[in-house]
């Protein structure tokens, strides 16, 4: 499964970048996980060290569950974890935790069974431990800010959140597209954003500028206009916020011209 899903990720580069929306889906993200999909499942087919591979996995597939479930209860459409295939992220959820059942089934044997059943006791309090203080810190922050998301950027002390990446897809030489970027006002002031990128390429600023009230969301459209020349395309682009003064948020946009 993990190899598939790997290839999944792979394939879909024939189509276009890494189609992610938001920070735990960026292209960083997916690569970083494309390489620990395929070791993981290399080594589980090779039958060696059992016990680590067992516990890596166990590992793994727990935090896989953790960020499907994340990704879920912020209303993520897709988990981005089949690459070009939509897959929702509760979807995802569900096979981790299948997964995770799986594997505490066919979890290996030990010769000496004291030390085997201290050994599962002690792993099992601590995935037990750190699933439930990640859902009692997310808890806490859905009843503080209304969202994970908020909770999480007022922690980091951010006032905005924009997507980390847009993908625009193929695109036809020259053609002129937009899509639309979901922003939220992360702090407990007014949040102006009065301008961004705007040259020959790509226009943030269309729609700009616009106010946004404490836990406020507002959709607003990014243009771009394609290269003549056919290859996949990658840039950054700036939104200015009154945060603090004067300060660029940056998004990530790529796409494919062919």
């Amino acid at each position: 499964m993990l190899l598939a899903a790997a290839g999944l990720k792979l394939y879909g580069l024939n189509y276009s970048p890494f189609a992610q929306y938001g920070r735990l889906l960026t292209p960083t993200v997916q690569s970083f996980a494309v390489v620990w999909e395929v070791l993981l499942g290399c080594w589980l087919m090779s039958g060696s060290s059992r016990f680590l591979s067992w516990l890596t996995a166990l590992v793994t597939f727990t935090g896989f569950a953790i960020v499907s479930g994340y990704l879920g209860i912020i209303g993520q459409a897709s988990c981005g974890c089949l690459g070009m295939i939509e897959a929702s992220p509760w979807a995802a959820f569900g096979i981790d935790l299948g997964v995770l059942v799986l594997l505490f089934v066919a979890r290996p044997q030990f010769s000496n069974s004291s030390l085997g059943a201290t050994r599962l006791k002690h792993i099992s309090a601590v995935l037990a431990g750190s699933t439930a203080i990640l859902a009692l810190a997310a808890v806490i922050g859905i009843s503080q800010y209304g969202s994970v998301e908020i909770a999480l950027a007022r922690l980091k002390g951010e006032a905005l959140i924009a997507p980390a990446y847009v993908d625009f897809g193929d695109i036809a030489p020259e053609q002129e597209v937009e899509r639309t970027i979901l922003l939220t006002n992360a702090s407990d002031q007014t949040l102006r954003i009065f301008g961004g990128t705007a040259d020959c390429s790509c226009i943030v600023t269309k729609d700009l500028p616009i106010e946004l009230a404490p836990n406020e969301q507002r959709s607003i459209a990014i243009g771009l206009r394609a290269s003549q020349a056919e290859g996949m395309f990658a840039r950054k682009v700036f939104l200015l916020t009154s945060d603090g003064g004067l300060r660029g948020v940056p998004i990530r946009i790529g796409g494919r011209v062919r």
